[in-house]
């Protein structure tokens, strides 16, 4: 499982947790595990743009022709 993978998972259980928590009235407790998984979510997106931006970098980018006439 990726990084990014594991990193929604732990979010998704906050989630659930948090609205168990809503609905014992715990407002406070839920609001805290919302933005904690609103951390983890960001951090998969930062962790799956980081890969990405790191994968086209490496592509090998194709030739350009010079001897084309305009």
């Amino acid at each position: 499982m990726s990084e990014p993978e594991e990193l929604r998972q732990r979010a998704e259980a906050l989630l659930a947790m948090a609205l168990k928590a809503r609905e014992q009235g715990q407002f406070a407790n839920a609001e805290s595990l919302l933005a904690e998984a609103a951390q983890f979510i960001s951090e998969a997106d930062e962790v799956e743009t980081q890969a990405r931006t790191a994968r086209q970098t490496q592509e090998p980018q194709p030739a350009r022709r010079t001897d084309q006439q305009d």
